[in-house]
Formats: C-alpha cells, structure tokens, sequence
C-alpha cells in the first residue's frame, strides 16, 4: 500500500479550495494515485499548465510519459487566477531587448508576444471546452506613471506590427464601462478562460494520448543514478531519462536553491453573484478583459455566467488572503459601484512566482533535468508556452534554440524573510499608486 499523500504542500491543504472556477468548471478526467513502481522516458512533476502542455507535445513527438502531481490538475495557480490570457512579458519589450542584444532578446519578446495564440491554437485543436474568448485584454491607468507606461507599450507594440489601439477619454468608458481612467491600450491578442477547465481539459487530452497521469502523489525526492533519474514518491519510485519540474510557486526541495530562487506572492480573487443584465451590458461590453497599470495592479473580467471576477495581490506571502479581499472589493466599488449593488459571493487565493528580473527562468542544473519558474503575472499563456520550450528541449533542441535562455538557479538574500520584504514592497507600491 502507499504512503499516505501529505496533508498540504508548503502549508497548503490539498484538496482543491472553494472558487468560483471550482464550482463551475468541467469534471477533471478519473486519476488515481501512483501505487507501484513506473518508468518513463519523461518523468513531469507537477500538472499545471506548464507540466500538462510540456506533457502533451512530448507524447506527440514520440516519447512516453509520466506526471504526477501531490493533489490534482490544477490544484496551484493554473486553477485559481483571474483567467486572463495576456501577451508578452511582466518587463516591457524594449527592457528585454536592451538586457539582452541581438537574437537572444528578440526571441525572447517574441516568446511572450506569441504564448496567447499558443493557448487558443491548443485549446481549439484539442476541442477543450473552457469558455476560451480571444477578444483582446484592455491595461487601462489613471496615474501620471501609469498613463506614461500604458502610452510606451502601446508605442513599443505597434513598433512591432502588433494591432494595438491607445484609448482615451469616452471610448476607454465605454470600452470598460467605468470613468475611473484616463488612457488605455486594447492589444488583440489577449482573452480569457475558464482557468480551471482550461488546465483539465489539458489533462483529458494528455491521458487520450497517452500520457500516465498520477494524482495525490508528492515526490519526496529526486535522484540521479547509472544515466537514470529516480523519483521516490508516496507511491513508489518512477524511473525515467529526463525529468520536467514544473512545480510553479510550489517549489519544495527537491532541486537544491530553487525554491529560495523567486518569492512566492499570494493574489486573490473576488466574485460577485451573476450582475443584472443592465450591469453586464455596461461592464467590459465587447468581451475584453482587463489588468490596471497600477504597481500592484487590479485585473477584472465578466465570467461566462456573469459575474463581476477581481484580482489581485496584497501584503503576504502566507496564506491568509483577509488583508486582500477588503482591498479588491474597495477597488470593485471604486469602479463599478455606480452601476449598482455589488454582491460578493466567493473569495479564493493561491500563489504565484515572483522572479527578481521578472521574467520566466529556465533551468538545467543536471544534466537532463529540466525547470521552468517565474511566469510573474502572466500564468496562463507564459506557462503553456513555457511547457512547449521544456518539451521542446527534452526532445532534442539545442539550448540556443529555445526561446528562453537557459540560466543557473541563484538564491534571493535573506529568503527567510520574504514575508516581511512582500509587506515592505506592496506599502510601497501602494504609496507609488496613491502619488501617481
């Protein structure tokens, strides 16, 4: 018999938390733990985004596969953000391009500026259904900052032959249905998903293909033996050639300093009870979705049955979002309060993965060991795009050939106290808000 699955995973209980994704996503596809040894040529750890699209392009180049996750498909973030799709990188085009010249940089804007249509494209060949709407994502700013932010990336985008417009005044109003900000940018190239149907459609699709896919069974560690890694889990060890590590923000210790490589930032999500039509039709009207220019910037969309769905991060690194929630439902009145009553029916949070560049960091500390982190914000189309560069890598491309350059894993000073810097950071972030 097994070992009895942990409790939680860094402090996390395991059973998937109350959300509105939760109540109204599609069923996930029947999984059982691991209960016996397994071998593979892949072995992927973790079944987010990242893990289940790196899964699927590996099985369809040929390889066998296996992953398995400490609780189920979409426990992490891949299950618990706002459901924004959005294009390029936390930092700006230019930034990248002038942190690192020539073709390095230029791939690299181009692996953010094409992970949307990454998502679309696989969610219509696999015939997901998530509620996928690419309609385009809207970053609005009412500060002097953040009206000078949202003006440079509108103008380093159209630069590059994407189809963005700059809104102002009553367009912006009505594209958004509040007058709270002055100037906006609409890029095509976002949308939306029902998240959580998002990342369990991927994994119906891995297990119609092929792929062995384990539930409620954690990895307590990794090793290296004869040309061989051995995952010794709850359930038994899985021997394969290459091993994915695509555990998000949820990095324990199974590779040595990545966990203290990024910091783990909670972000909240608020949902409303379904609007009334009047409301609906004044919110978002064309089906965009949107994320402020703010420091600690506020997103908001309309779920598929309605609902007004904020979010956001806040002053902790734990687990207690009570300081976030107040927040996001000030920001909701602040916005939409004019409209009418807002009645906040779910509140759910979970982590994500803050890099110190703010950008996605690929990883090879061993030979054969693979690891993606660091999707900053931009979950949904990094980390799929992020899955297909793993794969790509396990299958035989050189690392020159990937869009994101391969790094080592470098601790953060004074890790232990990342709760108190979060605090230190969003008060400040906050401060830079109010003086614009």
């Amino acid at each position: 018999m097994p070992t009895p699955t942990p409790s939680s995973l860094i402090g996390e209980p395991l059973q998937m938390p109350r959300s509105l994704w939760a109540d109204t996503a599609i069923n996930a596809p029947p999984l059982r733990p691991l209960e016996s040894d397994a071998s593979a040529d892949v072995l992927v750890i973790g079944a987010g985004f990242t893990g289940l699209a790196a899964a699927i392009q590996l099985t369809e180049g040929g390889r066998s596969c296996i992953v398995v996750d400490a609780a189920e498909p979409g426990w992490g973030a891949s299950g618990r953000n706002n459901g924004q799709v959005i294009a390029g990188l936390k930092q700006d085009p230019d930034v990248i391009e002038q942190r690192f010249p020539g073709d390095i940089g230029q791939r690299l804007v181009q692996f953010g500026a094409q992970a949307p249509a990454e998502v679309f494209a696989l969610i219509k060949r696999l015939g997901i259904r998530c509620s996928a709407s690419q309609r385009g994502w809207i970053q609005p700013a009412f500060s002097r900052t953040g009206i000078r932010a949202v003006k440079a990336r509108h103008a380093a985008w159209s630069r590059r032959g994407v189809a963005v417009r700059l809104l102002e005044g009553a367009e912006l109003a009505t594209q958004l249905g509040t007058t709270r900000y002055q100037v906006g940018w609409l890029d095509p190239r976002g949308g939306s998903v029902q998240p959580l149907s998002y990342v369990r459609g991927l994994a119906w699709a891995a297990q119609y293909l092929g792929v062995r896919l384990y539930v409620g069974t954690h990895v307590q560690a990794l090793l290296s033996r004869s040309g061989l890694w051995q995952a010794q889990t709850t359930g038994g060890t899985v021997r394969a050639r290459q091993v994915i590590v695509a555990t998000g923000a949820y990095a324990e210790h199974l590779v040595p300093g990545l966990r203290t490589s990024f910091v783990p930032v909670r972000t909240a999500q608020i949902a409303t009870r379904p609007l009334p039509d009047t409301m609906r039709q004044a919110i978002l009207p064309h089906g965009q979705v949107a994320s402020d220019a703010r420091q600690l910037l506020t997103s908001f969309r309309l779920s598929p049955d309605g609902r007004l769905v904020m979010g956001g991060s806040g002053a902790t690194a734990g687990l207690d979002h009570s300081g976030i929630v107040p927040y996001l439902m000030r920001a909701g009145q602040d916005l939409f309060g004019e409209l009418g009553p807002l009645q906040w029916e779910y509140q759910w949070s979970g982590y994500f993965a803050v890099t110190t560049d703010h950008l996605p960091h690929v990883h090879e500390p061993q030979r054969n060991l693979h690891i993606a982190v660091g999707c900053n914000g931009r979950g949904i189309a990094v980390s799929t795009a992020l899955g297909g560069q793993l794969a790509r890598r396990a299958l035989g491309a050189a690392v020159e050939d990937l869009a994101v350059p391969v790094s080592g894993i470098t601790g953060i000073p004074f890790h232990r106290f990342r709760g108190l810097g979060v605090q230190i950071a969003t008060h400040y972030k906050r401060l830079q808000d109010r003086l614009g």
